[in-house]
């Protein structure tokens, strides 16, 4: 596991070196300026403690949902350049020949983008939970969320380094994006209209859009964490049938997690598979 260890910090190194860190502290600072906004205006303008608590609520889950994209962000632009780019410059075609297998490089990058993003998911939600702790409010659940939200970049990452495995940058770009903007288009768009529009085929869509990429699984899970204090819910419309009601909130399933962690895993694999058939010269 040494060369793989090996390739792991030269990937931290090269993420480093294309200054992702710049990107980690400018959201730190927009995360921890914006999570004080509630108590600004509950300064500026007074108001109830229970209005204040409701800034705080929303202003955590803003936070949480922050953190989730810009998470995934960071990993998708880290691995979708991480293969290809790598072959462009010629390095893979300088270290291979090297007592290394291609699985060890292709696992040491995943390794290495991982933990890149994981350190900033944990620094992200540090500060959001030290900015309202800070106004005198405790968010536990943004630590109860962590672990689902760490999954985020795990997934995003995977696909792309998948993508990166075969096609450019830019096209490992694309179709990572492409099925990221379907999983929320379906799961955001789609998934409401079945209040109004009782259709098959709109419940069909979404659920494809779940096994083609289990985004909506995990909002789920992280939103079982976070709950908003809104009382009124368009799944709880009262013209909505028993079944598009569960159907517009499904609950959260453990083999779902499992299907989420399998899914990583097979990626992972296609990835590593392919790369090992890519002529790298």
């Amino acid at each position: 596991m040494g060369a793989v260890a090996a390739i792991m910090t030269l990937t931290l190194k090269e993420a480093m070196r294309r200054r992702a860190f710049l990107g980690t502290l400018i959201i730190l600072v927009v995360l921890y300026g914006l999570s004080f906004l509630p108590k600004a205006f509950h300064e500026a303008f007074g108001g109830s403690e229970r209005r204040f608590e409701l800034g705080i609520q929303l202003m955590t889950s803003f936070g949480i949902d922050s953190i989730k994209f810009f998470a995934s962000v960071l990993a998708i632009v880290l691995s979708a350049g991480t293969i290809t780019g790598e072959i462009e410059r010629g390095y893979l075609a300088a270290i291979l020949p090297r007592p290394l297998h291609r699985w060890q490089v292709y696992l040491g990058k995943w390794l290495g983008v991982m933990v890149f993003c994981a350190v900033n998911v944990v620094l992200w939600s540090a500060m959001l939970w030290l900015s309202v702790y800070l106004q005198g409010r405790s968010r536990p659940e943004i630590w109860h969320a962590l672990p689902y939200v760490l999954l985020y970049p795990v997934l995003y990452g995977t696909l792309a380094l998948m993508f990166s495995s075969f096609a450019g940058t830019s096209v490992a770009l694309m179709f990572t994006v492409a099925l990221g903007a379907f999983a929320y288009f379906a799961d955001h768009f789609l998934r409401p209209l079945v209040v109004f529009i009782d259709a098959a085929i709109l419940q069909r869509i979404v659920w494809l859009s779940e096994w083609v990429l289990p985004m909506a699984t995990l909002k789920r899970f992280v939103m079982a964490e976070v709950r908003l204090p809104f009382t009124g819910r368009i799944e709880d419309a009262p013209f909505a049938s028993e079944a598009v009601r569960f159907f517009l909130n499904p609950p959260t399933r453990a083999w779902e997690l499992g299907y989420v962690a399998l899914y990583i895993l097979v990626a992972l694999l296609i990835g590593g598979i392919i790369f090992q058939r890519r002529d790298v010269q």
